[in-house]
């Protein structure tokens, strides 16, 4: 590889992860919204799976369960 070919490659190699390393600079705005959309949706599906009395009754029984270590 001669000098002046090393250096068009060095050059572009430069200009290339200039442009790359822009890109991954951080979260933008449309992926923080997706990710409290997403905890949204997990809290409200909870909120609705426990908001029946039945069913949380159910849930703190089986917590009680595994914390006690009985009930098999």
């Amino acid at each position: 590889m001669t000098a002046r070919m090393a250096a068009k490659y060095t050059t572009t190699m430069h200009v290339l992860g200039e442009r790359m390393g822009d890109r991954s600079r951080g979260a933008s705005a449309l992926e923080y919204v997706g990710m409290i959309l997403i905890a949204a949706l997990i809290v409200g599906a909870v909120w609705t799976a426990v908001k029946d009395q039945a069913i949380g009754e159910k849930v703190s029984s089986a917590i009680s369960k595994i914390l006690t270590g009985s009930g098999k």
